[in-house]
């Protein structure tokens, strides 16, 4: 936890994983989502839609939690990414395609049983 509060104290969240952000917010939102911080560790990714995207860091791990409802039904995609402290560009970038495209596939099976296809 102090590793955590030496490294949230020049930068937040939002800033620590800028690339995943932009990228989520780019993909779910057209770029158009806002960031609101709920604590230090932790803040959501919404612009009043259908879905919300919330970010939690704690300990060196990323959590993204990335909600979604249709047709009144709610998925919930939530995966934890460890050893998350100082990720570069590119591993930042691969994390975000994973939950681009898992939140693809769970979405669209989704939206199949709830159409009952």
């Amino acid at each position: 936890m102090n590793k955590d509060e030496n490294e949230l104290q020049h930068q937040s969240v939002s800033e620590k994983f800028a690339v995943i952000v932009n990228m989520l917010n780019d993909a779910a939102f057209n770029g158009a989502a806002d960031i609101t911080p709920i604590d230090k560790r932790e803040f959501n990714l919404y612009d009043g839609s259908n879905q919300i995207i919330k970010f939690q860091y704690s300990t060196g791990s990323l959590t993204i939690t990335w909600k979604y409802k249709y047709y009144q039904k709610e998925i919930v995609h939530e995966r934890n990414f460890t050893e998350s402290r100082n990720l570069s560009i590119f591993e930042q970038e691969k994390i975000a395609n994973a939950m681009m495209i898992e939140m693809k596939q769970i979405v669209e099976k989704h939206k199949k049983d709830v159409l009952g296809m």
